[in-house]
């Protein structure tokens, strides 16, 4: 019988390292998380306030970026997306709808739509590298949601 106390002693120690350990991880992956969302909201969700402010805060100066439309580099952000922003109209909404995380990478999935246009908008899915609490890196793929699909899924 003493054995069986022992036994489920060390897979009781064991059981709360590994928690404890999960948490850890989980904690890392939350900060990078909150960074994203964080930045996106400000940026995307809320159009602006100080694009300039807002992306020293979060992207990192060696920004590296993938968007084909969208230069490298946080100044070059910060140029493009001013510009955007200040066009956008306050019919233009931007909804997160889920985000993914997985260690440094944190995927979004986006539905962008004009409430002054007919249509269901666009589904975008945005991918960031956090490295040291900051954005490192960008990938973005966006497109059109039809009016009609075969099936009643959705795209996002």
């Amino acid at each position: 019988m003493n054995s069986i106390f022992k036994i489920v002693k060390q897979l009781s120690i064991l059981v709360i390292g590994v928690t404890l350990s999960c948490q850890s991880i989980a904690s890392e992956t939350s900060q990078a998380e909150k960074i994203v969302v964080d930045f996106y909201d400000k940026i995307f969700v809320q159009h602006g306030g100080d694009v300039r402010k807002i992306t020293k805060q979060y992207v990192h100066e060696d920004y590296i970026q993938h968007n084909p439309w969208v230069a490298t580099g946080r100044e070059a952000f910060i140029t493009a997306f001013s510009r955007v922003v200040k066009k956008r109209s306050a019919n233009y909404k931007t909804v997160i709808k889920r985000v993914i995380t997985s260690g440094d990478y944190v995927v979004l999935h986006v539905h962008a739509y004009n409430t002054a246009k007919k249509g269901p908008g666009r589904a975008g899915v945005d991918t960031f590298r956090v490295v040291d609490g900051k954005i490192i890196e960008h990938w973005d793929v966006w497109q059109e949601i039809p009016e009609k699909m075969p099936h009643d899924n959705g795209m996002i």
